[in-house]
């Protein structure tokens, strides 16, 4: 069996055929607009920031990320739920940000304050890299040549 390099890019960037890659996309733009939302009414509810269930949203969209990369989609889609709910808030917090005339700086893992952006990047691509490794050697791993 020949393997062409540019097919096997593109399946591992975009999933296989068959898997539910529309439904992943939905499920990332979902978790980007209910953590924004949540985000948005806490803070103008509560004046408080709840960061412990904005990571409860984070570690959910990891774990999907791993069930979809499992499925069989591919890198994009394992992005869009891994980032959907990383920069749901913070677009949200940037917007309150800018809107103000003074903000704090963001500690680390913080969703709010100057700098959350670039500090939930490098957090986010290491969570999309292990969900989507996990989920693709799990895939591997039960599809062993020796089970079937």
């Amino acid at each position: 069996m020949t393997l062409d390099p540019n097919a096997a890019l593109w399946r591992a960037l975009l999933g296989s055929p068959s898997s539910p890659r529309r439904l992943g996309a939905a499920a990332g733009a979902g978790l980007f607009g209910a953590t924004g939302l949540f985000a948005f009414a806490s803070h103008a509810l509560f004046d408080a920031i709840p960061e412990a269930f904005l990571w409860l949203f984070v570690l959910l969209g990891a774990l999907l990320a791993v069930g979809a990369a499992y499925a069989g989609s591919g890198v994009l889609v394992s992005s869009a739920l891994v980032f959907g709910p990383v920069y749901g808030p913070v677009t949200c917090y940037a917007w309150l940000i800018s809107t103000r005339e003074a903000a704090p700086v963001a500690f680390m893992l913080s969703f709010y304050g100057h700098g959350a952006p670039a500090l939930w990047a490098p957090v986010a691509v290491v969570l999309v890299a292990v969900s989507y490794a996990l989920g693709a050697l799990g895939r591997q791993v039960v599809n062993r040549p020796e089970r079937q």
